[in-house]
């Protein structure tokens, strides 16, 4: 028996080639996962991916007149949400130019401080009056069942603080 030797060595366009396939496959695969992942995470097992609304929707049993109303609340809410979010974010916008001198005004920048308080606060008493009125929508029954519910809602609503290197960033 002879040994092999005539094979020829991998060309490099060969090897090239190989090695684009195997990138695009695990540049795929990478894709899918990540995908899959972000998908799970904001939907969960419980709520078959549709977020929040049809946790809320299956926690508190409402029927189909309840998911209407709420359907409503839920586009006023973003509404109004979203209002603050444009203001927060031009407040922020004036906040952060008054560092492009050498000398901030002080009282400017205690000025627009005290309005981005205040926006956070109108935030919050928007999130709070919105649930007020869901709880408002739901029979004597389903009344206990938003009660014990309502803190796992909360929490599902707030999205969870980024993390870096050092734990959570200053707000």
């Amino acid at each position: 028996m002879q040994p092999i030797i005539n094979q020829k060595p991998m060309s490099k366009i060969n090897f090239l080639t190989i090695a684009v396939v195997l990138l695009l496959l695990l540049n795929a695969g990478t894709l899918a996962v990540v995908f899959h992942w972000h998908d799970g995470r904001r939907g969960g097992p419980q709520e078959g991916g549709e977020g929040p609304s049809a946790y809320i929707i299956q926690a508190l049993k409402l029927d189909a007149q309840q998911q209407q109303q709420f359907a409503e609340l839920r586009q006023a809410h973003r509404q109004a949400i979203r209002s603050v979010h444009e203001e927060d974010k031009r407040l922020h916008d004036a906040y952060f130019s008054l560092l492009k001198t050498d000398r901030p005004d002080k009282a400017a920048v205690d000025s627009v401080a005290n309005l981005l308080a205040a926006e956070e606060k109108l935030l919050s008493t928007t999130t709070f009056d919105h649930f007020e009125k869901l709880r408002a929508l739901c029979r004597p029954d389903q009344k206990v069942l938003f009660d014990a519910t309502i803190d796992d809602i909360a929490h599902r609503m707030t999205p969870p603080p980024p993390q870096g290197p050092g734990g959570p960033p200053p707000r």
